[in-house]
């Protein structure tokens, strides 16, 4: 039986979208409507505005409903804190899906916040750990984490601005892993409009029946997406222990997974530097975890349980990816 790892065999297409972005609501630049008009005009369908619900903004969540059209939508959401940003074990994560009356929490119970967006159905990701190193030592005593839907694993704004080693969130991703934690990966821009350079690089593109905000949603936590910087994923089939894989023209195409990655993972490439667009890879063996304390049923669950799927291409000297959790 062949299984349909990315769509899940559902019927749609690919919407993308960003989930990490400000308007001056908080501490971006621009007002709501010319972030969603940027986002538009940049060949978007949807965005999630995550202004920072904090006591400094009032405790407000922005309204983008009105900015909703036939050809793009919006997810109301907000970028919540752990705990008050000067403590050193701090997190932030954008809660996609709040509703607009979400309450403040109180002021020694921040992280509750976080648990009470996911009880009412937001998508959580866990945003730019690196922003503040955030120790994956400290993970186990984390507030929340276990109601962490996908951590931003590529931040487009620090990456082009003043902090690009803090960027990337894999370590906090694959460490999590490692301790059991089922997570999906995220890319985003964190685009406040401060500076030219700090939109329109890491995305996340949706399958999805129709544009709206609830389907939407849906697939995000069904795992129905992939995260990328360009490339593209068309398809991602298991069939029995071979894993068929086509994407956009791409240097590489990678599997790894948990544990001993360096060990079993596998790659393909095009001959003498030719772009390839297909690979099949085996789906056996690769390294299990151990069994996982926060189980989230994600699609696909076989012996590749938490294996990454990646992307790369080479463009003017960039190197761009793309990734997607199959687990």
């Amino acid at each position: 039986m062949v299984r349909d790892l990315l769509k899940d065999g559902e019927v749609g297409r690919f919407f993308r979208g960003n989930l990490h972005c400000h308007s001056n609501r908080s501490d971006g630049l621009l007002q709501p409507d010319e972030v969603v008009g940027a986002y538009r005009d940049a060949g978007y369908d949807f965005i999630c505005l995550s202004d920072h619900f904090e006591a400094e903004y009032g405790w407000h969540i922005t309204d983008t409903r009105p900015l909703r059209d036939e050809h793009f939508t919006t997810i109301v959401g907000a970028e919540l804190s752990s705990a008050p940003w000067d403590e050193r074990d701090a997190y932030w994560v954008t809660a996609a899906g709040l509703p607009l009356d979400f309450e403040a929490p109180p002021a020694d119970g921040h992280a509750g916040a976080i648990r009470r967006a996911s009880e009412r159905g937001a998508f959580v990701i866990m945003l730019h750990p690196g922003l503040n190193n955030l120790p994956l030592a400290a993970a186990d005593g984390l507030p929340a984490l276990d109601a962490v839907h996908a951590v931003e694993l590529y931040n487009h704004n620090l990456a082009v601005a003043a902090h690009p080693d803090g960027a990337n969130g894999a370590y906090m991703l694959d460490g999590l892993l490692e301790k059991g934690y089922r997570l999906l990966v995220n890319a985003g821009d964190d685009a406040h409009f401060g500076h030219p350079s700090d939109r329109f690089g890491g995305w996340v593109e949706v399958h999805c029946d129709r544009l709206d905000p609830e389907a939407l949603l849906r697939s995000l936590k069904a795992g129905r997406y992939y995260s990328t910087q360009g490339p593209s994923f068309r398809e991602v089939l298991l069939d029995g222990e071979q894993l068929r894989v086509e994407t956009s023209e791409a240097y590489a195409i990678s599997l790894t997974g948990g544990g001993d990655r360096w060990q079993s993972g596998q790659e393909r490439t095009g001959e003498e530097g030719e772009s390839i667009t297909k690979a099949g890879l085996r789906s056996r063996p690769l390294p299990r975890l151990l069994r996982p304390r926060h189980r989230r049923r994600c699609r696909g669950e076989t012996s590749m349980e938490q294996s990454d799927l990646s992307l790369t291409h080479t463009e003017s000297d960039r190197v761009l990816r793309s990734a997607v959790r199959i687990c």
